[in-house]
């Protein structure tokens, strides 16, 4: 192609915003068609790529771009300056100094007066494109400091509210109820706890033609989106969707930002941050849900969960334990019949008596142990509340009221030591500035009481936090004690309950007794309190009925 024709190249990001109207697109495609036009200069196509940052060079516009060069439409590419082209050095020197001079494609930047036709062996082309990359770093740096510090303001920068709730509309950074979608929310953390699984959970919101996040969305929104991809199955709910409700901390109340971040400043892919990046505010807006379910759907989210035929999951799922291994019990279901049978540890299964053994346990046995003992915590708790409370704080506070009063004992001792620490420490200065003793004495001297000085403050927080957690244990038992009044008078259980109450499970091989009958020992460790052996304070309490066959005798002899 004889004649030059020429590729208009533009480009403005978010982080370009300070470049004012002079900078914006059109403007650039004005100075640069008037540029072209006053040097009869045939413009062969404009190459716009508004939103993308520099230093992207997957710009849609830009590529297709560099698919006219290859097809010898275009011979010629100008740009307003050279930060328009883009802000990563290395790739735009890649470009103009290599490629352009590969493909014989002229390349004009009009600010910096940059021309290839005439050479590009001077140090401002080279110079621009460092800066400019400088420039888009601290811009990216300035930008992610912002958001944070936003963030731990408690102030939402999302684009789009989650569903659930919607942006004021008197404050865009904060977050106020929307009582339909909310309302469909719940009902997803109560189904969860209730041990409906993701499968059947889908199947229910589909047949009640319940829209789906994107859908109500749009539904509200009918301009952000011009795609109608979006609206074409309005009712089709996926796990993915409700697993991504259910995580989202959000419900809670709390503004989080940073769970992504992308690998690098160059490969904006995004994956995963740790949790201790994140930046989390507490109470920023109204929380949808309470932290008893969220404790209670996320105990039961970390235990493997398997659907049976009925699209329902077994209620015990991850909270029975093998005493010996510490792995969960397998559990067993009898199709034709449609029930569960049993649990079984399953190292034994598949690995046999070297690894571990059975601790099977029938599966009425333990709901009927795990039921009794649930009414009867309950039924002391309602008709005997003060007397119930005594006997958690002595039980709780027996175990460690000899390491407390230690902690105590040795926390005097330590702010004591401390104190005369930082005399000694004051005093040796005040020698050695005297001059009373050397500097090498001084420094020899006060290392070893330094060190000390650290070493017992380091131990002192330890014991601070020991002494801590035993006073947390009236907050504990003020947690409980309304959860377990709720169950006085079930009859049967249920997912929810389990694992509202219920931290684990533990089962124990079954042993032979003197008279020849079995008897087994499973421990029932409840949320916050732990176990208490009742009949200590209440005297006997009646015990289950025992099951016939394999479980029958079968004790619960519950132990912390």
């Amino acid at each position: 192609m004889a004649t030059e024709t020429a590729a208009i190249n533009c480009r403005l990001s978010q982080d370009d915003g300070s470049v004012g109207e002079s900078g914006s697109i059109q403007t650039q495609k004005t100075l640069l068609t008037q540029y072209c036009s006053d040097r009869h200069i045939t413009i062969g196509g404009y190459y716009c790529d508004d939103g993308w940052s520099g230093t992207n060079f997957d710009r849609p516009d830009f590529k297709r771009m560099l698919d006219d060069i290859e097809s010898g439409n275009i011979n010629m590419v100008i740009v307003k300056d050279l930060s328009r082209f883009g802000r990563e050095y290395a790739q735009m020197g890649m470009y103009i100094e290599h490629y352009f001079e590969e493909k014989g494609v002229r390349f004009i930047s009009v600010a910096e007066n940059i021309d290839s036709k005439n050479g590009i062996d001077n140090l401002v082309l080279p110079f621009t494109n460092v800066i400019n990359s400088f420039y888009a770093r601290q811009a990216s740096s300035k930008t992610k400091a912002a958001h944070r510090a936003r963030a731990k303001a408690g102030m939402f920068i999302g684009s789009r509210a989650p569903f659930g709730y919607r942006k004021d509309p008197d404050d865009r950074h904060k977050l106020i109820v929307d009582p339909p979608a909310a309302d469909v929310v719940r009902e997803i953390f109560q189904m969860f706890a209730d041990g409906i699984g993701y499968v059947r959970m889908t199947k229910i919101l589909r047949e009640r033609s319940i829209l789906n996040p994107q859908a109500y969305f749009n539904q509200n929104n009918p301009d952000y989106y011009k795609n109608s991809d979006y609206w074409r199955k309005p009712f089709d709910w996926h796990a993915t969707s409700i697993r991504a409700i259910l995580n989202n901390r959000v419900y809670l109340g709390q503004t989080v930002f940073g769970r992504t971040k992308t690998k690098g400043f160059f490969d904006k892919t995004r994956i995963a941050a740790p949790e201790e990046e994140w930046v989390i505010a507490e109470d920023t807006h109204e929380p949808i849900i309470t932290r008893e379910i969220w404790d209670t759907v996320h105990q039961m989210m970390r235990a493997k969960r398997r659907e049976n035929l009925s699209g329902e999951v077994q209620p015990f799922a991850g909270l029975v334990k093998c005493a010996d291994c510490g792995s969960s019990l397998n559990v067993s279901y009898d199709a034709k019949k449609g029930r569960y049978t049993g649990f079984s540890c399953w190292v034994y299964k598949n690995y046999g008596k070297q690894r571990c053994t059975s601790h099977a346990i029938g599966w009425v046995t333990l709901n009927r142990l795990v039921l009794e003992d649930i009414r009867r915590n309950a039924s002391a708790a309602k008709l005997a509340t003060q007397k119930y409370m005594d006997m958690l704080i002595a039980a709780r506070t027996d175990k460690k009221k000899q390491e407390t009063e230690r902690c105590k004992r040795e926390l005097k001792a330590a702010d004591k030591r401390i104190g005369e620490l930082s005399k000694i420490l004051t005093k040796l200065y005040e020698d050695a500035a005297l001059e009373r003793i050397s500097e090498e004495r001084y420094q020899a001297m006060a290392l070893g009481y330094e060190r000390e000085q650290e070493l017992l403050k380091g131990h002192r927080e330890k014991l601070v936090a020991e002494i801590t957690r035993c006073e947390e244990i009236y907050d504990d038992i003020e947690k409980f004690l309304p959860i377990i009044w709720k169950y006085t008078d079930i009859t049967e259980l249920d997912a929810h309950i389990l694992n509202e109450l219920i931290e684990k499970i533990v089962v124990y091989e079954k042993t032979i007794n003197p008279d020849g009958s079995k008897s087994q020992r499973v421990d029932i460790q409840y949320k916050f309190i732990g176990y208490v052996n009742q009949e200590e304070w209440f005297g006997a309490m009646p015990q289950p009925p025992a099951s016939s066959g394999t479980d029958q005798n079968v004790q619960d002899k519950q132990t912390a």
